[in-house]
């Protein structure tokens, strides 16, 4: 959710003193945590100073940009709100660091009390979690990350390890250099510099910050990423083929955000944006590095050789393939090695930009390391309006999303074990209906994370040796690859479903100067029902795939993990398309004061049609002909209950 950025460096104090009684601690570990009741922690002293939101900024001495091209300045100024429980002189508490998603800006206010919003979207319930933290016994620093809100004298960098990673250590230095001003807990013994106990938090944007930074700086203690990336070159071109409408729709937001961006992705927003001519034409990876490299691309052309390395490098999957190679990260890191971390991923089903297998690669990243690592799926996340889609909550079934956010920084920052972390299993994807989507939660527990075709007791075979099919220049609907028919039930289809090849062919008739695509989906055939299971889709250009290009994690593709209860007679197989528009370019932004309405849905608000104020392109313009051969085909299919460590939560 996007607010305005305030310029005002003021305290905003809360207008209620919180009770007091005779018999509560002023240590955090002894404090009432609330449970999400709006309940407070109780300062022990007859006069303490009430929960505070306050303004400020920092400069850095870091450039506003490493890019020569931009006339950086020699220094980056952040902007950033301190938000301080109810407390005695001497009391200290847990930091939590929290940045927001990307065209959006910080949190400056506090809520009303501690309440958490377990009903509220996915993002948004993050979003008031944040400002009732200081309730709850933490403090905590919102920032506005460079080139967004009030941070614009710098570029944004789409989280640099040498950019934005650096700008959050330096807050942490700043948190620590003024802990007894705002009763920061400082630790002492642990052998690291300046350390203070800190947790990290946000969405998108504002989940992608806190890897790096836990990776490059030990004092962050624990990490929470909501719906955010492991590779950005997967996450915008998978297969090799461009995601134009979400593409589109942040070069949107960073138009009315008011975002400052570096050169190479202003170029990209001016070529694949909404005032980008012939946006519709650039499909693939190909047709991109054409097009930004061109002598007319504003502000600059940008070759491949730039910008790949730019976007690959902003990313877990960066990181881990250093790692695994035995060669350094290059931001000045002590160990090119990830330490334990306790780190709980929350990501969305239907998230259409940064899609669950992204989270279980994050997972998988943190989990090696040896760290305390969850992780819970939602029907929230980044939703296409484009394609109709209404962002859900943060829950998984009977675990609440915000309630296990709390639970958990309470058990890694303050040693305090709750009821909500109690219930937080290591593994909870979301199986609710993608029809009628978001529809009521369900959750399915697991001890691990289902990829592929399943093995032993409650394992429902799912395989399809090879396969060949054909989509029609003409085609309107979708082609159905059957994979598995279902009996009874008790089955839920939940995971990463897996692809050994897939060879996409060029038909006929096709435009010359147009590459071809084919986009695959897990589809369910259920009476005259044709259900494109959590609105995932993958594309692949023409050729030969085996692995996912552009991260290239496995030795096999990784299709989008999803969740899906399953019923008798249910056919499930795949979806060949012809186009969607969930890849299709934006070409125009008439009306742009319908666009805070559109911010609003991408949020979780519904709006009204938009087709006035952003018009996609599809079939008038891209004739997509083509055939695919598929090698060995798996879909996750189990019995809850008699699968191993599986269960319902409901």
């Amino acid at each position: 959710m996007r607010k305005p950025a305030s310029a005002v460096l003021l305290s905003l104090m809360v207008g209620a003193f919180v009770a007091i009684t005779g018999c509560s601690s002023n240590s955090p570990d002894d404090a009432d945590v609330g449970g999400g009741d709006g309940g407070t922690l109780t300062p022990s002293c007859d006069t303490p100073m009430p929960p505070a939101a306050t303004q400020h900024s920092l400069v850095i001495a870091s450039p506003s940009d490493p890019d020569p091209t931009a006339n950086p300045a020699a220094t980056t100024e952040i902007f950033y709100t301190v938000m301080t429980p109810a407390r005695c002189a001497g009391d200290a508490f847990p930091v939590v660091l929290q940045s927001h998603g990307y065209g959006g800006t910080r949190e400056t206010a506090l809520a009303t009390d501690g309440t958490l919003h377990p009903e509220s979207p996915h993002f948004p319930s993050m979003d008031q979690l944040t400002q009732a933290l200081p309730y709850h016994g933490y403090v905590v620093i919102s920032f506005d990350e460079r080139g967004h809100g009030e941070s614009t004298n710098a570029n944004a960098r789409i989280i640099d390890p040498a950019a934005e990673t650096q700008d959050a250590r330096a807050l942490l230095d700043w948190a620590y250099d003024h802990a007894d001003e705002f009763g920061i807990l400082r630790q002492s013994g642990t052998g690291i510099e300046r350390d203070i106990k800190v947790g990290t938090l946000g969405y998108s944007y504002g989940g992608a910050f806190q890897m790096p930074l836990a990776a490059i700086d030990p004092r962050i203690d624990a990490i929470v990423p909501n719906g955010t990336w492991h590779g950005l070159l997967y996450s915008l071109m998978p297969g090799d083929s461009l995601k134009l409408g979400f593409g589109g729709l942040l070069c949107v937001l960073a138009l009315t955000g008011g975002v400052s961006n570096t050169p190479i992705v202003a170029t990209l927003c001016n070529t694949i944006g909404p005032f980008g001519l012939g946006a519709y034409n650039v499909r693939s990876r190909a047709d991109l590095v054409a097009a930004v490299s061109r002598p007319t691309a504003r502000p600059r052309a940008v070759s491949e050789a730039e910008m790949i390395p730019f976007f690959d490098t902003h990313g877990m999957n960066y990181f881990r393939r250093q790692q695994k190679a035995g060669q350094g990260w290059g931001f000045g890191e002590r160990d090119a090695r990830l330490r334990k971390v306790p780190a709980l991923f929350v990501q969305g089903n239907r998230d259409v930009l940064f899609n669950l297998t992204e989270a279980y690669w994050n997972h998988r990243y943190f989990s090696e390391a040896g760290g305390d690592v969850r992780l819970i799926s939602t029907e929230g996340g980044h939703m296409n309006p484009l394609a109709n889609q209404i962002e859900g909550n943060a829950n998984c079934g009977s675990v609440t999303g915000v309630a296990a956010v709390l639970g958990w920084f309470d058990h890694h920052l303050k040693h305090i074990d709750s009821a909500a972390y109690d219930a937080l299993p290591k593994i909870c994807l979301s199986v609710a209906d993608t029809r009628g989507a978001p529809a009521a939660d369900v959750g399915l527990a697991l001890e691990r994370f289902p990829v592929g075709a399943l093995s032993g007791s409650g394992s429902v075979p799912a395989t399809l040796a090879t396969a060949t099919a054909s989509v029609a220049a003409a085609a309107i609907s979708p082609t159905f690859v059957p994979v598995t028919t279902i009996t009874g039930n008790d089955k839920v289809l939940a995971g990463a479903p897996t692809i050994a090849r897939i060879t996409v062919l060029r038909g006929s008739p096709a435009l010359p100067n147009q590459s071809t695509n084919a986009f695959v989906g897990v589809g369910i055939k259920r009476g005259s029902q044709t259900i494109l299971v959590d609105d995932q889709l993958t594309p692949f250009v023409e050729g030969e795939h085996t692995n996912n290009r552009n991260i290239a994690e496995d030795d096999r593709i990784l299709l989008p993990a999803i969740g899906e209860r399953l019923q008798d007679g249910d056919q499930v197989g795949l979806l060949l398309y012809p186009q969607h528009i969930q890849y299709a370019a934006i070409v125009s932004a008439e009306g742009l004061s319908g666009l805070t309405g559109i911010v609003n849905y991408i949020a979780g608000t519904p709006i009204p049609p938009i087709t006035s104020a952003l018009e996609p392109v599809l079939g008038l313009l891209y004739v997509n002909p083509y055939s695919v051969e598929l090698s060995d085909v798996q879909l996750p299919i189990l019995v809850p209950g008699e699968y191993s460590g599986s269960r319902l939560l409901q």
